[in-house]
């Protein structure tokens, strides 16, 4: 009802269901949004497990009765591996279609580095997030600029770029539970339409955007069956290409590294939903997800 009395230009109608073979027929976005978030005790498995059964269903869905160009955007946690099952399980759909939201992490990080820089928030650009929507993910600040300068030129505290900034940005939505007793919900929303706008409006000259994305054939060496957070442009058409070419230094190669292993370890853990034999779980290490309860 107040979608609706918001009077929004684009809004035609809601129509609300529990079908997903409905709500899905012709769609051309798709937003997958809901994920069981986890529960005292709950093992970082048991989430990907539960969750996961819920994204082969969707993506099933999917492949059954949406437009065979649809776009997709999972945003429901662990949202990477997530998005590598609903893409598993909609073999119909092009693998290029499916993306997990860390544009949310790219706003954050642009935050952190306005503030510190003591500038306007547009004036920080060319900022990617590496690898999976959790601790481990890798905000770049060796790419990124101020003012069209590289940030290392502007903010000289390399030890807060490499220790406090990353970690700010690795466990902000951490932080946000803590002082506000929830999830962030106000800024997700902006980051996700913030995310389908970059898709459908030419990505300015020389910039780039964050996203996770299937990353078979990509130029950075990263294991070609994940969805994973890099660089990406597009000309507005709705596709996209992963931008090439950007300086990798020890520094971030070696976090890049971790957080790849961490996606690999989590694809392992949901072969069973994504057609894989031999699956077998070994997450050592709880990378509690940014906004996971």
């Amino acid at each position: 009802m107040e979608l609706e009395d918001s009077l929004y230009p684009l809004l035609r109608e809601l129509n609300l269901g529990i079908d997903s073979y409905e709500v899905f027929r012709d769609a051309d976005w798709a937003l997958l949004i809901g994920a069981k978030p986890r529960g005292p005790g709950m093992e970082r498995a048991d989430l990907l497990d539960i969750n996961g059964k819920i994204f082969a269903e969707q993506g099933k869905a999917l492949n059954a009765v949406a437009s065979e160009n649809v776009k997709v955007l999972v945003v429901g946690n662990p949202c990477n591996t997530n998005a590598l099952i609903c893409m598993k399980n909609a073999p119909r759909i092009p693998k290029k279609n499916f993306h997990a939201l860390t544009r949310l992490d790219e706003n954050r990080a642009k935050c952190q580095l306005a503030l510190k820089a003591g500038v306007f928030y547009d004036n920080v650009s060319n900022v990617t997030i590496w690898g999976n929507h959790s601790t481990t993910q890798v905000p770049d600040f060796v790419n990124a600029k101020i003012h069209g300068k590289p940030v290392t030129e502007v903010i000289k505290d390399k030890k807060w770029l490499e220790e406090e900034f990353t970690e700010t940005v690795q466990k902000r939505g951490g932080a946000l539970i803590k002082k506000w007793g929830r999830s962030s919900a106000a800024s997700t929303a902006v980051s996700i339409a913030d995310a389908m706008k970059s898709l459908v409006t030419p990505t300015r000259e020389g910039d780039w955007f964050s996203s996770a994305v299937y990353t078979e054939g990509n130029p950075y060496g990263i294991d070609n069956d994940l969805i994973f957070s890099m660089p990406c442009r597009s000309k507005g058409d709705g596709d996209y290409e992963i931008v090439p070419d950007l300086q990798i230094n020890e520094w971030l190669a070696t976090r890049i590294k971790k957080s790849e292993e961490e996606l690999i370890s989590e694809r392992s853990c949901v072969a069973h939903l994504i057609g894989q034999d031999n699956g077998y779980c070994d997450l050592t290490e709880d990378t509690r997800l940014p906004g996971e309860q």
